[in-house]
């Protein structure tokens, strides 16, 4: 296994530790997110439920064009396999929709990492590439860099909802049965879609210096660089 490999896999073994607050609940979350935030600003369970829906939408679409990001990075090196699995897993997240749980973004985290330490082991291996294939590759990461910002915005959102919950009290029947449902979720999706963005991210940023090693041009991405999760 290479180093690039590695560090791949080390941040994916320790992301995982997220998945553990999925059975903490939402105020024991909430409290850890709050340490950290600041926590909620006495919203209403209406207000949190309204703006989980939106970063729920953003994040289905983030994670898919993350992942169809990566397949075509893997098309660009010859990963046939890899890109197919990565688009096999775009369009699940994309038919199921705000429906989605934990466990396919679960599922997602194990195929995108997958696939990113393949096309590190062989983007570092590639000393050799034409002109045409680095700028597929070039195409790609220009590709990949607003799609792991939009799922990171989603996860700073996600934050942010996990905070929230945590001062709002249990949701009543006078909420209403959705909003009770989204209170359910948040505790389980939330960190769900933070794990996934912290391992596009991270994932982005170390195919960028490989490619940047191999004289492969990447467009400037200040915003997703500024992203703090």
């Amino acid at each position: 296994m290479t180093l690039a490999r590695r560090r791949v896999l080390k941040f994916a073994m320790a992301s995982t530790a997220l998945a553990t607050l999925s059975a903490c609940g939402a105020g024991n979350m909430g409290g850890m997110a709050g340490g950290l935030m600041g926590g909620g600003g006495g919203k209403s369970w209406g207000e949190i439920a309204k703006s989980f829906k939106n970063l729920m939408n953003q994040a289905v679409a983030g994670v898919a064009e993350t992942q169809e990001s990566i397949a075509m990075l893997a098309d660009a090196l010859g990963l046939k396999q890899e890109a197919a699995t990565l688009r096999g897993e775009a369009k699940n997240i994309r038919e199921k929709g705000t429906s989605f749980a934990a466990s396919d973004l679960d599922e997602s985290v194990n195929v995108t990492n997958d696939g990113l330490g393949r096309i590190s082991d062989k983007l570092a291996q590639a000393k050799t590439l034409n002109a045409g294939e680095k700028q597929k590759i070039g195409e790609a990461m220009a590709n990949y860099a607003p799609a792991a910002l939009k799922v990171g915005l989603a996860a700073v959102d996600a934050a942010l909802a996990i905070s929230d919950a945590s001062s709002a009290g249990t949701p009543t029947p006078a909420d209403g049965m959705e909003i009770i449902g989204l209170a359910k979720d948040i505790p389980t999706k939330g960190p769900a879609i933070v794990k996934f963005a912290k391992l596009s991210i991270q994932g982005f940023k170390d195919l960028r210096a490989i490619a940047n090693e191999n004289d492969i041009a990447v467009p400037a991405t200040d915003e997703l660089d500024a992203l703090s999760i």
